[in-house]
């Protein structure tokens, strides 16, 4: 009996570790989790549970005790409700398929789905996720010893020979299951937060140059394949170096930082806005020709122009900046990321020395 418990709890870490991978690839979290989410992974966990029926101990005629109910407690503590009450529905019906519609079969698969229901029911309380993981855990013991009990009709001896060392399996199961769940969502907190940080600018939180370049290396292929513009802006402030100098570094950063609010405001919502290096910034504009490029690019400038850059000690400051664009294709057939940049920022020179506060296009 030992044995079979055990080899249900590392069949359980096994299949946590394997969901803990999904949710890293995928780059789920779990204060942003959605429908399809708890869709996915409450079948994750049903199919888990109909494993777990497949290593169970028999207990009396077409009885089974196994750790399937933790396969419903892991969802409802980490994913929420509506995953609980998928993965019992699942394994209602792989309890009944597996061992036939007999009457033990329909009284184990109601006591899970009272489990569901249950567990479902407290995944809502504004406990934390441990004292929510034990007590579905010791509901859920307690739903299952009134199932033994019906469907050994009462046999006291027999429930009470195997319920003990099941109770404390179980509940030694569930701190595992914790421990390692615990430690997978921290890791994969981790790796997202480096993530992040390692493709943003720490102070507009915007992209940075690196993920600048990958999002070039994903677009300029993307619109060659379907036929499709793809613009760039490079924008650089006018004499910043001015600001900090007279105003101080903190106040050159408070101007990054509106001029990088402005960008996101001016430009659509799937524009790569990106911080490219110092003061200047980079648009990348998919599916977008040149008219309308050229029609963002001055909403940028006017925007620019009738903003008030607010200091922390409340001094206003006005700014202008320059801009370079560029279209793919039409500015020297099949080019590359890199050589686009170019064309973007020398058409930025040109109107650096053009007088500055205006738009200047790369022509071929």
């Amino acid at each position: 009996m030992f044995s079979t418990f055990f080899v249900n709890t590392c069949i359980l870490v096994t299949f946590l570790y394997i969901t803990g991978l999904i949710s890293q690839r995928y780059k789920i979290r779990l204060h942003t989790l959605n429908r399809k989410v708890h869709w996915i992974g409450g079948t994750l966990f049903g199919c888990y549970g109909i494993v777990l029926m497949y290593y169970s101990i028999p207990v009396g005629f077409n009885t089974i005790a196994d750790l399937r109910h933790l396969a419903i407690v892991a969802p409802a503590t980490y994913i929420g409700g509506p995953a609980a009450l998928m993965a019992t529905l699942l394994m209602c019906l792989g309890r009944l398929l597996l061992f036939g519609v007999t009457e033990q079969a329909i009284v184990g698969a109601f006591f899970t789905m009272i489990v569901g229901l249950g567990c479902a029911w407290l995944a809502h309380l504004s406990w934390s996720r441990l004292s929510k993981l034990v007590i579905m855990n010791i509901f859920a013991l307690g739903v299952i010893f009134c199932s033994l009990t019906i469907n050994l009709n009462n046999n006291m001896y027999v429930v009470l020979h195997v319920y003990p060392l099941y109770f404390a399996i179980s509940m030694a199961g569930g701190f595992l299951l914790y421990v390692i769940a615990e430690s997978i969502n921290t890791s994969n907190e981790l790796l997202l937060r480096l993530e992040y940080t390692s493709y943003t600018d720490h102070l507009t939180n915007l992209s940075n140059r690196r993920q600048l370049e990958f999002s070039l290396e994903e677009q300029l292929p993307r619109a060659r394949q379907r036929h499709e513009h793809l613009s760039v802006l490079v924008l650089d402030i006018d004499r910043f170096k001015e600001v900090n100098d007279t105003y101080g570094h903190a106040a050159g950063d408070a101007v990054l930082r509106q001029l990088g609010q402005i960008l996101i405001e001016k430009c659509r919502s799937n524009d790569i806005v990106t911080r490219s290096g110092g003061e200047e910034f980079t648009v990348l504009l998919p599916n977008c020709a040149f008219r309308q490029a050229l029609r963002i690019a001055n909403q940028v400038l006017s925007g620019v122009n009738q903003h008030e850059f607010v200091l922390a000690d409340g001094l206003i400051l006005k700014v202008t900046v320059s801009i370079g664009m560029t279209t793919f294709p039409g500015t020297g057939g099949d080019i590359s990321g890199a050589a686009l940049l170019e064309q973007a920022d020398k058409a930025l020179y040109e109107a650096k020395n053009a007088g500055r506060n205006r738009i200047c296009s790369y022509e071929v």
